[in-house]
């Protein structure tokens, strides 16, 4: 399976599963790739993970052989940033359910807290109820408000 959702010509967001995406899928894990624009210092992230019954994010995390051609940037996979770890579990906390990430790809000029942490939203939605139940538009309110999404107030809100 292979979902591209394009917002606008500078971003897009494409989910699959299996062999279907930029980098091969195990069985079970679903990835999310976020391209945006170029240049931005939130402008890419990929996020690969399956379903856990423990709350919370875990890691498993292991190095693929897979070079990606994204414009601008220089992609590392592997979780090599620590704000970046501590992003993706902060995220987790939020979420009724647990993830354990299996990849993750960064850009090296375009990643960011954001971005993960928006990922992490998009990708418990598209694990809970699967790709072809969210909407284009429902999938990108996600990434907009990522911790809404979760459950949790947003953290950068006034008083919450």
């Amino acid at each position: 399976m292979r979902r591209e959702l394009a917002r606008n010509q500078l971003s897009r967001l494409v989910a699959w599963t299996g062999d279907d995406g930029p980098v091969p899928a195990a069985a079970g894990v679903v990835g999310v790739e976020f391209r945006g624009r170029l240049g931005h210092p939130s402008s890419y992230g990929l996020l690969m993970a399956h379903a856990t019954d423990s709350r919370g994010v875990q890691f498993d995390i292991r190095s693929s052989p897979v070079a990606l051609s994204v414009p601008c940037d220089e992609v590392a996979f592997g979780l090599t940033e620590p704000e970046y770890r501590a992003a993706l579990s902060a995220a987790g906390l939020a979420l009724g359910s647990g993830l354990v990430i299996t990849g993750v790809g960064e850009g090296q000029a375009g990643s960011s807290v954001v971005v993960f942490t928006r990922l992490v939203a998009v990708l418990s939605v598209l694990l809970a109820v699967g790709s072809e139940s969210v909407d284009d538009a429902e999938l990108w309110a996600t990434w907009d408000e990522p911790w809404r999404a979760c459950g949790a107030p947003d953290p950068a809100a006034k008083g919450g």
